[in-house]
């Protein structure tokens, strides 16, 4: 039995085959974990940076009074940072633990907080997302304990 030319070469392009298509694979992968860690990225970077944010989260933090004649229209942009939070935990571009370890305490005081909700009604429909994310918030903070493998994308 001779192995011919012909064979080696059929052989030989199928593992080249497989390999580029596991590596393609993998490198698929490795872009989708990057885009999730970018949109984190953004999303962390507009609460940190955005000096309404900074202030209402100090607010909430203390549970401050001044925090019922804080600015509507700021409010309502921190629930909207909170619902696109909750809108790429529900669609798998960033993990729930990590919306949970990185934006939950926000959305869990801000649901509790009477001051907070002083001039923004509470049981406008269009907060139903941010309402939903911060029990699902309250449920994942009764069961949490630290794993720093479950915080990744």
């Amino acid at each position: 039995m001779f192995i011919h030319l012909k064979d080696i070469a059929i052989i030989l392009g199928g593992f080249i085959a497989v390999f580029t298509f596991v590596n393609g694979l993998l490198e698929y992968k490795r872009q989708g974990a990057q885009r999730r860690f970018e949109h984190f990225i953004t999303l962390r970077r507009r609460l940190k940076e955005n000096e309404a944010f900074k202030e209402i989260c100090a607010f909430l933090t203390d549970n401050n009074p001044l925090l019922a004649e804080y600015d509507s229209q700021s409010k309502r942009d921190f629930l909207g940072l909170m619902e696109e939070v909750a809108m790429l935990a529900n669609s798998g571009l960033i993990r729930k633990e990590v919306a949970h370890y990185m934006f939950g305490s926000y959305a869990i005081m801000c649901e509790d907080s009477s001051y907070f909700w002083q001039n923004v009604d509470r049981s406008d429909m269009y907060w139903t997302l941010f309402h939903d994310f911060a029990k699902n918030m309250k449920n994942e903070h009764l069961t949490f304990t630290f794993k720093a493998n479950t915080l990744r994308y």
